[in-house]
């Protein structure tokens, strides 16, 4: 593993969402799966590693147009003065479209100097391992982890947003 805490913590997300899903849907609970489910989890794993985390961050550098909320990123983690926003999404095809999620961790990384920017992707095994982000400036950090038991085979990936 790394020494890196913020790619240590993101693997056990990884590790930690892989597993709760397809206990999930040992449940029975698949028609309840979305992005949202993936949050409870993060949450706990990042708090119990000792992140500071704060969820639904208002994102940097939007104007608020008209009624509505404001733009906010999924997750921002603190320890020790080291900072990450993490955005999440839930992949129902290999082909996804991430574009406003990696604007908003642009925007994030941009008024946060030393912070950094991830991606966490989700969905079904068939979908992750051939997961098209389009052209973005992404760096995957670490494999991707799959939960295979049987018929359920979910996985997820970690990406970091890099400037460019």
């Amino acid at each position: 593993m790394s020494r890196d805490p913020v790619i240590d913590v993101l693997y056990r997300v990884k590790r930690g969402l892989a597993g709760y899903v397809s206990y999930l849907a040992a449940c029975e609970m698949n028609q309840s799966f979305s992005e949202y489910i993936l949050y409870e989890p993060t949450l706990r794993i990042l708090s119990a590693q000792g992140w500071s985390v704060e969820c639904e961050y208002p994102c940097p550098g939007y104007e608020k147009q008209g009624a509505g909320d404001h733009k906010k990123i999924d997750f921002v983690a603190n320890i020790n003065g080291t900072s990450f926003a993490v955005e999440m999404k839930w992949a129902k095809k290999s082909k996804i479209n991430i574009d406003t999620d990696i604007e908003k961790l642009l925007k994030y990384i941009q008024a946060n100097n030393q912070a950094r920017g991830f991606l966490t992707v989700f969905g079904k095994k068939s979908d992750i391992e051939k997961l098209d982000l389009g052209n973005h400036n992404l760096k995957e950090r670490g494999g991707p982890i799959y939960a295979e038991f049987g018929v359920t085979r979910y996985g997820c990936r970690n990406y970091e947003v890099t400037a460019g």
